[in-house]
């Protein structure tokens, strides 16, 4: 049995890969604003599906990222019912501080999750976004 400091350990050297995958799909930008940008897609796909979902996709998650995913949540709230690309983007966007291009970074970080998670449980998320969005996960 691992214990408690090998598991923070091995969560921390996962992080530190996804922040380093993300920033070599996203040009290099640097690993803190990786950090931002995996945020802001975690908690967007967050709120867009439901709350039994919610757990089983934040089950998958490195314990630091599920920290990421459940800040600030409100479960009453979820899930919230952007139906169309516009709406999608349009909150999505919102998470994000600065110019940067929400289209870009949704597709970088599913695609580095896509890599690490299992891919039955991103399906069923992407199948609880709007249909015009799906384009914006691997294939």
């Amino acid at each position: 049995m691992q214990s408690s400091v090998n598991i923070v350990d091995q969560n921390v050297k996962t992080m530190n890969t996804w922040l380093k995958d993300i920033s070599d799909e996203l040009g290099s930008i640097g690993e803190e604003e990786a950090w931002v940008r995996l945020k802001a897609v975690l908690q967007t796909l967050r709120d867009r599906i439901t709350v039994d979902e919610a757990a089983d996709f934040a089950a998958q998650l490195p314990i630091i990222a599920r920290g990421l995913f459940f800040e600030g949540w409100k479960p009453a709230e979820t899930p919230r019912k952007w139906r169309d690309r516009e709406h999608y983007m349009k909150a999505f966007q919102q998470t994000l501080v600065g110019e940067v291009d929400a289209e870009h970074t949704l597709k970088a970080v599913l695609k580095v999750l896509d890599r690490y998670l299992d891919s039955n449980e991103l399906i069923k998320v992407k199948k609880m976004h709007p249909k015009e969005v799906w384009d914006l996960w691997p294939q």
